[in-house]
């Protein structure tokens, strides 16, 4: 499997800065078990199912990103041209340390396939709670470059 190559790195502040941009031009995805995910997660990511079937489906092209995402999501997704992508885990941050065939690294790949910009939230993401998106927001001013970890 192929390396996530054009996947780049973004840090707190500058998704702080996507999200004031609009949320409809932001898809958040959140790429944990979903144990975690419901256990606490930003209100508007989307949790992907990161199970090895799943993993296998995607590098089989059995299943398109699209329809993962629709599948996976809450609500309809609207996903449109143009849209940037961030996605988070539980502790990646170094692009160059993700085993090519993890299920992040083959997500990433998909990803970089069906939109123009794919980022990976670096830094340490410890979420406390369920956040909405003007609670990272606040947490990110009131806590400058970091967020709280529990």
């Amino acid at each position: 499997m192929a390396r996530p190559s054009m996947v780049r790195a973004i840090g707190a502040e500058a998704l702080v800065v996507l999200l004031e941009g609009g949320l409809d031009r932001v898809v958040l995805i959140d790429s944990r078990p979903f144990v975690d995910y419901n256990t606490s997660h930003i209100l508007e990511a989307v949790n992907v199912n990161c199970s090895k079937l799943m993993k296998r489906r995607l590098q089989q092209d059995k299943v398109q990103i699209a329809e993962l995402l629709q599948h996976s999501a809450k609500k309809k997704l609207e996903l449109q041209a143009g849209q940037e992508v961030v996605v988070y885990d539980q502790n990646s941050s170094d692009l160059a340390a993700l085993v090519t065939d993890s299920f992040l690294s083959v997500l990433l790949v998909k990803l970089e396939r069906s939109f123009p910009s794919v980022h990976l939230l670096s830094g340490q993401f410890l979420l406390c709670s369920d956040l909405s998106i003007e609670d990272l927001m606040f947490q990110y001013q009131a806590h400058s470059c970091s967020f709280k970890s529990c």
